[in-house]
Parts: C-alpha cells; structure tokens; sequence
C-alpha cells in the first residue's frame, strides 16, 4: 500500500528533553528530517503503550523504529507513561516510510508533534522517547528513513544511562560497538566509512558526528578511513545523516 516517493523538503528537528527535576520541557535543536508530503494529520485519543497509538476511529498506530516493554517487562509503565503524557490528546501528523503496515496490520509510522512555538519546528515522538530511555531503536528495514538519528537517540540515553537503560537490564542491540579497530594510516584520515552490519548500506561520519567516536572501522570487513568526503563518496559511501 505504498503511496509513491514523496518530494521530501528538509527542516530541522528538535527533540524533546525531559527535565524531570524541573517539571518542564527543554527543546534542543538535533538532526535534520525529511517530512514527506504523504502524510496525515490525527489527533491522537491515548497512547497504548510506549509504542503505540490509537487513534480516535479505534485504529492502532505503530510508531516505526522503537520498542517499548511490554506489559509485565521492566520500565513498561514508566514507558506507557511517558508516551501518555506525550502524546495523549496531541494533533500529531503521521508520516509513512516504505513498508506502510506490520505483520498485524497496524499502520506504521513516524509521529510528529506540532512545533513547541511559531520559530520551532516539529518534534519526532520516535526519537524522543528513545533518546530519554522510554523506548528502544530496532532494526526495521526497508523502513530506514531515520535510522541513523534513532541508533544516535540510543547511544546517547546509554551514555546517558537515561531510562530503562538505569533500571533494567536491557541488551543493545544496535550497538556499533566492536572488538576490531583498525587505526587511520595518518592523522589526515578522519573521515570514517561504516559498513552498517543491519543491512543499512554504506555510511561516512566526519568528526562531529553524534556516534563519530563509538564506530569503529575494520578494514577486514571493507570499511576504510578517508581523507576527504569526495573519496567517501566516490568508494559509495553517503554521508549519514546523524552529521552536521
């Protein structure tokens, strides 16, 4: 049930920090996102759990590339919680990616809430609950769209120790991590070329790159440093998109 390759514009996100000794909200400006013009605006009756919608037609909405607990699994009312208070009666706009449902039929998709004020633009419901440790980043080929900006979400609440990754005993699954790391030839080789082992395609990061310092390169496996972005480019890496 694809819609079609919308014509995607780019604005710049911002993701929603919790404070939870103030009380409040503090909006830090991330990664760039491409909303589509396929897209759906909804107002969202209550939040199932801390990955899931319903809408007030009854339908459930799958939020794509997260996990929260389960009922009865460490954090989940935390979680359940968390989404409530984030999305429980918000006009929020749907965005699809590829794959459109789940193996239950429930719609996936990416939810935005509206901008925190008329300078600011719209907040990723998906990253954010995963950034503050409500949820966790999964693989969900072919639907790729954020993929990078959700594993930085979670590299940041583990090094954080944000959420359930305080309290519970969780595996990352995403993790980049690994035991072989290859070093540069010389200081002149900054540019790092990843190869994702999640099926998500070959990806450069320049310094200054959310995860730039937790990738690690084994040359074994045809990753390679770079001097410049051209030479990345032409070896078909692409930039990912967690970079400046």
């Amino acid at each position: 049930m694809q819609l079609g390759r919308p014509q995607l514009r780019r604005v710049t996100t911002l993701v929603l920090v919790i404070l939870a000794a103030a009380g409040g909200f503090l909006y830090a400006k991330k990664d760039q996102l491409s909303i589509g013009t396929g897209t759906q605006q909804v107002v969202v009756e209550y939040a199932v759990d801390g990955d899931t919608i319903r809408l007030p037609n009854t339908q459930r909405v799958r939020l794509i590339g997260i996990d929260a607990p389960e009922k009865g699994a460490c954090f989940y009312e935390e979680s359940r919680d968390f989404a409530k208070s984030l999305l429980d009666g918000q006009t929020v706009i749907l965005e699809r990616d590829v794959s459109g449902e789940d193996i239950y039929h429930r719609p996936l998709r990416y939810v935005f809430l509206q901008a925190p004020s008329e300078s600011e633009d719209r907040v990723l419901a998906n990253d954010t609950l995963v950034r503050q440790g409500y949820a966790q980043a999964v693989a969900s080929p072919p639907d790729n769209r954020y993929r990078d900006l959700l594993v930085s979400a979670q590299e940041e609440a583990i090094r954080e120790n944000r959420g359930l990754w305080a309290h519970c005993e969780y595996e990352d699954s995403l993790s980049e991590r690994r035991e072989t790391n290859n070093e540069p030839p010389s200081e002149e080789y900054t540019i790092k070329g990843n190869i994702s082992t999640r099926g998500y395609g070959k990806t450069y990061l320049i310094q200054g790159c959310d995860n730039y310092n937790l990738v690690k390169i084994d040359t074994a496996k045809g990753e390679q440093y770079f001097k410049t972005e051209a030479e990345a480019q032409a070896a078909g890496f692409r930039k990912a998109t967690n970079c400046p």
